[in-house]
């Protein structure tokens, strides 16, 4: 894959292409989590394999006190501070936005420039803002995909919820997580279930980490819903 960055908001996106980008490319916008930032989910997005597929890494936008400069936060975990997780969400907005519509892609000789499909996926915090920005983004969303997330407050998540019942969401989990315990994606999926949405929670024997039985199934679920 070919490698670039973009400038959102004064914030790093790095950006992962196919050599050829077909026209209406499905966009994966794929969020790490605390103290690190977008090239920690680099290797795992080459891995997947998605033939013809975007993937977009953006930086969080915060520092947390006592972190090196590079060790970068979606909200302060100790905290939980909504407002953060909401500022949070809006960048993310603003990156989806973008890309949407890639001003730098140009339609296919007579014919309409379609919109890219919007994937939204993360890890750990980065799972926490997958559901918070996929729930809420104002545009249309693929599918969401959280992988040892949760919701830190279902009611304000899902109270004013934009996307459509049928989106797809996925949720992985390893059943001897300690940092985040696997009742964090227990609860989403009752919260969401309650609200009209239908996810899919997958359970893993592993801790707070990607495996890959877990990553093998996060690929099938996106092969399925991108038809790649």
């Amino acid at each position: 894959m070919i490698s670039s960055e973009v400038q959102i908001e004064k914030h790093r996106c790095l950006v992962l292409d196919p050599p050829i980008i077909p026209p209406g490319a499905p966009v994966l916008v794929t969020l790490h989590g605390l103290g690190t930032n977008g090239e920690d989910l680099a290797g795992l997005c080459q891995a997947f394999h998605l033939d013809g597929c975007r993937f977009v890494l953006p930086d969080a936008p915060l520092h947390l006190p006592g972190y090196p400069p590079e060790a970068l936060a979606w909200y302060n975990f100790q905290a939980h501070d909504r407002q953060e997780i909401v500022k949070s969400a809006e960048y993310l907005f603003k990156v989806l936005d973008r890309f949407r519509n890639d001003p730098n892609l140009r339609p296919v000789p007579g014919q309409v420039k379609k919109e890219s499909p919007i994937v939204l996926m993360g890890f750990s915090q980065g799972g926490v803002m997958s559901l918070e920005a996929g729930l809420n983004y104002p545009g249309k969303i693929a599918a969401i995909v959280s992988m040892s997330g949760y919701m830190p407050d279902s009611w304000e998540t899902l109270t004013r919820a934009e996307a459509a019942f049928d989106t797809p969401i996925l949720l992985t989990h390893g059943t001897e997580d300690e940092v985040v315990p696997v009742e964090g994606s227990r609860k989403a999926v009752e919260a969401l279930k309650q609200a009209g949405y239908n996810p899919i929670l997958k359970e893993f024997k592993m801790g707070h980490q990607i495996t890959e039985e877990s990553y093998k199934a996060v690929r099938e679920f996106l092969k399925g819903v991108l038809k790649v």
